[in-house]
């Protein structure tokens, strides 16, 4: 992946501890959470396919699937997808050993038909973090494009504009806008804010992409890039974005704070402004994207422990007293618990601790039964989501924490409990 023998071997080490990471031999996906729209939840199945779950009844939507063939199947999916304007949008890939085929897709939700009359954008790469929705534009990580060592991964640019009624002339349907050649991999997501992309790489840099449709970058798709900074180890997360600053954490154990409109001004600034911006050390790898609550941010690191800090100053409110579970990956998500306000936090390994948000002490978990979950429960109302890396589809009531329904999220949707 084009990286320097000291980070390939930290990541190497990593990918051994997560026993159902992404590898270049074996890729085996369930990394992909639900999303709502309406009255369906939809998710990235263990089988390669987007399907939906009724929210009423917690059953899976047996007339709608993508793709709709029973032999055809995406590949793996690890990024949670992403629904906008009645399209989802998502990719997968599948391996063998480093010859890897992604694809980039489009369905229509009401539908579950292609919403690009060519089908998916085929990509020869890893596609591992979840897609970005601009305005107009479709963003994409990606690793190394076919096999070759360098540039460690792009980002691409797509047109996400469905077919129907267009002119399908090889100019116009042609999905690709621009690549913009990166210092690594890309596995975490692509956050967009406004026509701004922000995402990592695994070779340590936090880049600031502008996705506005402009003449001036014809020919200079690099020109985009509006900033950047070296973290100092490699991102495998997402980064969390609010309206003036952009949240971080990597493999240097650091969560970072930077300062939007300071980094625009100063876009090869490589010192933090302590009136504006913080670093708060962990003391391990952290993966998962951290979450802002009401001036909070809350993030956990690799192996299980949780921090509360200030977002305004990166000081610690509280930690919690151990570590509550294992393999840490998806970003934390926020409930209303038996004692208040609380956080569930999935662990790689099993189960979802539940940290209550005024103190940091475990209150209790959602028992998943041994199943790993490596990415973020989706809370809706008073009952909690989560898919896990078998491919399961759990229901929790958040009250009780007891669960309400499992279900297979792939094959034939049976009871799994």
């Amino acid at each position: 992946m084009g990286l320097n023998l000291r980070l390939a071997l930290a990541l190497a080490a990593a990918l051994f501890a997560l026993a159902a990471c992404v590898t270049d031999l074996n890729p085996e996906g369930g990394w992909s959470g639900p999303v709502e729209d309406g009255e369906f939840l939809y998710i990235g199945s263990k089988d390669g396919r987007m399907v939906r779950v009724a929210r009423s009844t917690g059953a899976l939507d047996q007339t709608w699937t993508y793709p709709a063939g029973e032999d055809d199947d995406l590949g793996e999916i690890y990024g949670t997808p992403a629904i906008s304007n009645g399209v989802i949008y998502g990719s997968a890939f599948r391996c063998n050993g480093n010859d890897c085929e992604g694809e980039v897709f489009a369905a229509h939700i009401e539908t579950g038909r292609s919403a690009w009359a060519a089908g998916p954008v085929a990509v020869k790469s890893r596609l591992v973090g979840a897609v970005g929705v601009g305005a107009s534009t479709l963003v994409v990580g990606t690793s190394a494009i076919d096999g070759k060592d360098t540039p460690g991964g792009y980002l691409l640019g797509l047109d996400p504009t469905a077919d129907a009624g267009r002119d399908l002339s090889a100019q116009v349907s042609r999905r690709e806008k621009w690549r913009i050649p990166l210092d690594g991999a890309v596995w975490g997501g692509v956050a967009v804010a406004g026509d701004v992309a922000y995402f990592g790489t695994l070779g340590g840099t936090l880049y600031a992409v502008d996705l506005a449709d402009s003449d001036s970058y014809t020919g200079s798709p690099a020109g985009r890039v509006l900033w950047t900074y070296d973290v100092g180890g490699a991102i495998s997360g997402t980064p969390h974005v609010t309206g003036t600053n952009v949240y971080v954490g990597s493999f240097s154990n650091e969560l970072l704070k930077l300062n939007l409109a300071y980094r625009e001004q100063n876009p090869t600034g490589k010192t933090l402004d302590p009136s504006l911006e913080w670093s708060f050390d962990t003391g391990e790898w952290i993966w998962a994207e951290p979450l802002l609550v009401e001036g909070v941010v809350y993030v956990a690191n690799l192996p299980g422990q949780v921090y509360a800090l200030s977002a305004d100053t990166g000081q610690p409110q509280w930690q919690t007293p151990a570590e509550v579970g294992k393999e840490i990956v998806g970003q934390p998500a926020i409930f209303e618990s038996n004692r208040g306000p609380a956080l569930a936090v999935a662990s790689g390994e099993k189960d979802v601790a539940v940290v209550v948000l005024s103190s940091g002490q475990v209150s209790g978990e959602l028992n998943t039964r041994d199943h790993g979950i490596k990415s973020a429960p989706l809370v809706i109302g008073d009952v909690i989501f989560v898919h896990t890396d078998s491919g399961q589809f759990r229901q929790y009531q958040a009250g009780t924490l007891s669960l309400l329904k499992c279900i297979e999220a792939k094959g034939s949707g049976k009871s799994c409990d």
